[in-house]
């Protein structure tokens, strides 16, 4: 299974990098470590340049980390976002909800 994250603390927030595969069983995952990341520091910044793959879960612990931001007074802020990753927020209507900084530049 190809999945990974990375901390890395920036002016602008503590941003986690996000790689590889985000579906079912990496969603859990993903989303745990971005709630434990709102808990160090207010803003979070998800780094999905290197996704392969996002599923509904993937979605769904996205949207529960954004809700859990706004609600503490915090934000949540998308930057590169693969293609393939937009046309799912954009199909899904997910694309005005989140706020997305950058999107990824394909080879």
């Amino acid at each position: 299974m190809n999945f990974a994250m990375q901390r890395t603390a920036r002016p602008d927030g503590l941003c986690v990098a996000v790689a590889g595969e985000v579906d079912a069983y990496t969603a859990p995952e993903m989303r745990a470590h971005l709630l434990e990341a709102l808990r160090l520091h207010p803003v979070v910044i998800v780094d999905l340049s290197a996704v392969d793959f996002m599923d509904s879960q993937g979605l769904a612990a996205l949207l529960r980390v954004r809700q859990e931001a706004e609600s503490s007074g915090g934000g949540l802020r998308l930057e590169g976002v693969p293609s393939r990753v937009l046309k799912l927020l954009q199909l899904t209507r997910l694309d005005s909800v989140f706020t997305i900084h950058s999107v990824a530049t394909e080879h």
